[in-house]
């Protein structure tokens, strides 16, 4: 009878190890929170909807806005580009990303060679420092993304598969990780987002009107169906870098 009941013991204790996820569930707490956030739960803190990059009309020159829409000037970005004391953006390479025209833009990228978006750390700045990555995404240039929710294939830790799942990046392009974002979402040790202590994932084939867009401005996330209705009716119409 004893031999049966530790049987019955190793055997429950064996089936509880194989279900246990490579990575540890995340304990989330008050006093982990940061201020004014009390779950996971979607809040537009007013985020402007055109964070990110901004482009002028009349000049055909690319700005970089915070979250809540600020010209960001001066600063260092992820990857090595930059802004000038004007806010305009400078690759990595120092090119201004200042055209004049569209079609001076698109002679421009027309003789670049092609470089695949990827993963990079950056290894002047730490792991994890107040739920900022040294993770960025993006090629020799700088970061593809700041201020911004992604879904992408592709996991810091090398895996890449049939599904998707979302990242945010700062306003400086890197990853955040272990943390809650601006926008009250929890994020796990690889920086994907999760849902009801779950990592929220997609096929590709999962879309509807604005989950299929891949990528949003922090504040404005869609994961789902549900979030996508609200997303849908909380933003100011489609979405325009133009100024």
């Amino acid at each position: 009878m004893k031999k049966k009941l530790l049987g019955a013991i190793l055997s429950a204790a064996l089936t509880i190890t194989m279900v246990t996820p490579a990575f540890a569930e995340i304990i989330w707490t008050p006093d982990k929170l940061p201020a004014g956030y009390s779950s996971n739960e979607w809040e537009n803190k007013d985020f402007s909807f055109y964070s990110g990059i901004a482009i002028k009309k009349d000049t055909y020159t690319y700005y970089v806005k915070d979250l809540h829409g600020n010209i960001m000037k001066n600063v260092l970005l992820a990857g090595g580009s930059k802004t000038d004391e004007n806010g305009v953006l400078i690759y990595s390479d120092g090119h201004a990303c200042a055209y004049g025209m569209e079609l001076a833009k698109i002679e421009y990228f027309n003789t670049q060679p092609y470089e695949r978006s990827a993963w990079h750390q950056d290894s002047s700045k730490p792991l994890n420092e107040n739920g900022a990555s040294n993770y960025w995404y993006g090629d020799t240039k700088g970061s593809d993304y700041r201020s911004r929710w992604v879904w992408l294939h592709d996991a810091p830790n090398g895996i890449n598969d049939e599904l998707t799942r979302a990242y945010c990046f700062d306003e400086y392009g890197y990853l955040y990780i272990n943390t809650i974002t601006p926008d009250g979402y929890m994020v796990n040790e690889l920086g994907q987002l999760v849902i009801d202590g779950k990592v929220k994932t997609h096929y590709d084939g999962d879309y509807n009107t604005w989950y299929d867009y891949g990528s949003f401005a922090i504040g404005f996330l869609a994961y789902d169906r549900e979030s996508s209705e609200r997303v849908a009716k909380s933003v100011p119409g489609p979405l325009n870098p133009f100024f």
